[in-house]
């Protein structure tokens, strides 16, 4: 009987209990702080009754600020494409120059194709183009006016043999009068009716004009060319002409300032 007395005195069957979250968490493990572990050698009681609760340890998080959990010597290097920073970018740059260079190349050489490969034909019965002849073009050319002052060198009554008697341009025609007599300041005998004019040119001299008339008798191995008429003051196209006049007579022939005249000599 007195076995049972704590069980009626009691009730029921005692059951296990539900311990509290604070005495769970206290009998749980422990979470290392993440920026280290350290060691805590300090001896903590214990209570199935009470939970022992321990502070937290102060951490100076200043001194964790900003650093890494290795060394800045022995940094990973960065990694692309399994490769180093600077060995990436050493073939990138290799890449990009050679693409280039092949991309110039190829430009180049397919210009010069085509400007040395002929036309493609289209079908069966293309035809070539039929080649056309360029049209020349002929540039007008301005001869430059000399800007020499034609001279007035007449002597009075003096004679002049024409260079052509001298032969440098093959043998002097046995009728090819070349001796002339010059008079100054007389009126041109080609201005008298009758006279006929075979040239005009402009000269500097009037042995030039002379030398016309003169080569006139030489080419043609004759005395048709008789007079000589120079004008210093006249203008371009002519101020010498040369020509016929039969039986010119000098006392006919009045006085004019500015004309030189030379006669050719018959004897």
């Amino acid at each position: 009987m007195m076995a049972d007395i704590p069980t009626k005195l009691t009730g029921a069957r005692r059951e296990p209990q539900r311990l509290s979250a604070l005495y769970q968490y206290h009998n749980a493990p422990e979470v290392a702080p993440a920026h280290g572990l350290e060691y805590d050698d300090t001896v903590y009681p214990s209570s199935d009754k009470y939970p022992v609760i321990r502070e937290a340890p102060s951490y100076d998080l200043s001194n964790y600020k900003g650093k890494h959990s290795f060394p800045s010597d022995n940094r990973p290097p960065r990694i692309i494409f399994g490769m180093k920073v600077r060995t990436f970018l050493v073939v990138a740059l290799v890449v990009i120059l050679i693409t280039v260079g092949a991309a110039v190349g190829g430009a180049v050489g397919g210009k010069s194709m085509r400007e040395n490969q002929p036309l493609p034909l289209t079908g069966l019965n293309a035809t070539s183009p039929t080649p056309t002849t360029p049209t020349p073009t002929v540039a007008a050319f301005s001869a430059p006016t000399p800007t020499y002052t034609p001279l007035s060198a007449c002597q009075n009554h003096t004679t002049y043999a024409s260079t052509y008697a001298l032969g440098t341009l093959g043998p002097v025609p046995a009728t090819a009068r070349l001796k002339y007599t010059l008079y100054c300041n007389l009126t041109s005998p080609l201005s008298q009716p009758g006279a006929n004019k075979i040239a005009q040119a402009y000269t500097y001299t009037l042995r030039d004009c002379i030398e016309v008339c003169a080569g006139y008798n030489f080419w043609n191995a004759g005395s048709n060319c008789t007079v000589a008429a120079y004008e210093p003051a006249g203008v371009r196209p002519g101020n010498c002409w040369v020509g016929y006049a039969d039986a010119v007579s000098v006392a006919s022939l009045a006085v004019q300032e500015g004309v030189d005249v030379a006669l050719l000599d018959l004897s």
